[in-house]
């Protein structure tokens, strides 16, 4: 840069601790997990950063009535979150699941309680465990069908 003839730089600096989370994109992260699968497994898998999942035949068929309209869904949890919050309320999460929902669910004082989907039965829900650990003072519990992270699609029990 020049001034008045004299030549200066703009002296900034490398922020080390920053050049790694830089590096954090959602296609390295899906990069990092695809190149760690194990290729022996036959369990089917869905590239997660797929944006239309109904160009998968495992999913079920959509209809106008399922879709809504975000900017993401981080906007559907911040919108969600704090309308459900309330004094002493729990909620119940998948685990494993996305580490957004523990965090909004702490910024919005919930009590978090995690239900497991079992990875042996197509990661479908442990209903035992869901039991458990609900009680009057649950508000809500997430259910992500189609699935991330594990791309499981629930199943209909009467």
């Amino acid at each position: 840069m020049e001034n008045s003839g004299i030549m200066r730089g703009w002296n900034f600096r490398r922020n080390a601790k920053l050049e790694s989370v830089a590096q954090l994109t959602i296609r390295g992260t899906l990069a990092k997990i695809t190149a760690n699968l194990d290729h022996r497994d036959t369990s089917p898998t869905i590239p997660l950063g797929q944006a239309d999942p109904s160009h998968f035949s495992l999913f079920p068929k959509l209809s106008p009535d399922d879709v809504f309209l975000i900017v993401g869904f981080e906007q559907a949890i911040e919108m969600t979150m704090p309308v459900l919050a309330q004094p002493r309320a729990n909620i119940l999460l998948p685990r494993p699941g996305y580490p957004h929902y523990d965090v909004r669910a702490a910024y919005d004082s919930f009590e978090v309680r995690h239900f497991d989907l079992i990875r042996e039965r197509n990661w479908d829900v442990d209903l035992d465990s869901v039991e458990f650990i609900a009680d009057e003072k649950t508000v809500a519990m997430v259910i992500i069908n189609p699935g991330n992270p594990c791309g499981n699609v629930f199943t209909y029990h009467l």
